[in-house]
């Protein structure tokens, strides 16, 4: 494990610090890897004072927010073990064809997502939340980052996950939105706005193995990859002197399938374990993780 110290940060009110806010990045299948990290955190005194959540992020930001506990870190553990058996999608030659010849601007219509959101939330707005979330989309429309804080929560959801290309945009209020990750997978800037000084942030979006793409999705989530590195590093640089900010990287490298679930398990296994790591090596007296990036490379594949 690595670990890049950064810079310390003092509150408004001199000891006294609010809780931390979380932020939490999107990546896919990789959001079970995120949701065992967060089964470990919750295990401690940790409790966030506001959520900050993008594509995957949002959907495990969203369940936290509803239910900010040791309770609800165990559930969340368990509905991604309820998608094991299922696929995001299914990459059939046929359908794509169909898809592009129709000038359809999706591969699949997210019924596995919406079916999520009907399940496991029981009131459908951003006031039933204990602790205040957002969820970060991209308004197409308009060419802008969005963060949805009031109305339904499944719609923003479904707009903070809709991959370009793979789940169908959203529409709301006449604009189109697509996956948040496009501007912000890791929204450190909306919590800082926001006034947090103090900023637990999770990242799945450092996932470069070195490795030839073998395909042209494999090419276009490298690309992407790439794209979310470079823009997390930039945002810690320009950002970092404003709030006291705690950047995990877990830094997977994995041959997963964009679309199968079938590594669930596994996921979850490792990102608690790494939970663990993280935590008995980083967590201070005062229940917070030290400032700065902490590595830790991890192989997992199919």
């Amino acid at each position: 494990m690595q670990y890049s110290k950064g810079q310390e940060h003092g509150g408004k009110n001199g000891s006294r610090r609010p809780g931390q806010a979380l932020v939490l990045s999107g990546g896919g299948v990789l959001g079970a890897f995120q949701a065992g990290f967060l089964r470990a955190l919750f295990r401690t005194s940790f409790r966030p004072s506001l959520i900050v959540g993008t594509s995957a992020g949002a959907l495990n930001g969203a369940f936290l927010a509803l239910h900010p506990d040791e309770q609800g870190a165990e559930e969340l553990v368990g509905i991604w073990r309820e998608l094991r058996h299922q696929r995001l999608f299914l990459f059939n030659p046929l359908r794509i064809a169909y898809q592009v010849a129709s000038k359809q601007l999706c591969l699949s219509n997210g019924a596995i997502l919406s079916e999520l959101a009907e399940r496991h939330i029981t009131v459908d707005d951003f006031s039933a939340t204990e602790v205040p979330l957002y969820i970060t989309a991209t308004n197409l429309s308009q060419g802008r980052k969005v963060t949805f804080h009031e109305g339904p929560l499944s719609r923003a959801i479904l707009a903070s996950t809709a991959l370009p290309g793979i789940f169908c945009p959203v529409e709301i209020d006449g604009d189109i939105y697509v996956d948040g990750g496009v501007l912000a997978n890791l929204d450190l800037e909306t919590a800082i706005d926001l006034g947090a000084t103090d900023i637990l942030a999770v990242d799945l979006s450092s996932c470069i193995d070195g490795r030839r793409p073998d395909s042209i999705v494999g090419l276009w989530m490298q690309t992407l990859n790439v794209i979310h590195r470079e823009r997390v590093e930039h945002e810690m640089e320009r950002l970092t002197g404003r709030a006291r900010i705690t950047l995990v990287q877990p830094g997977i490298e994995s041959s997963l399938s964009l679309s199968s679930l079938a590594a669930v398990d596994r996921l979850l296994e490792e990102g608690e374990r790494f939970g663990a790591d993280v935590l008995g090596s980083y967590l201070g007296e005062d229940g917070r993780l030290q400032a700065g990036t902490v590595h830790m490379p991890l192989h997992i594949h199919q």
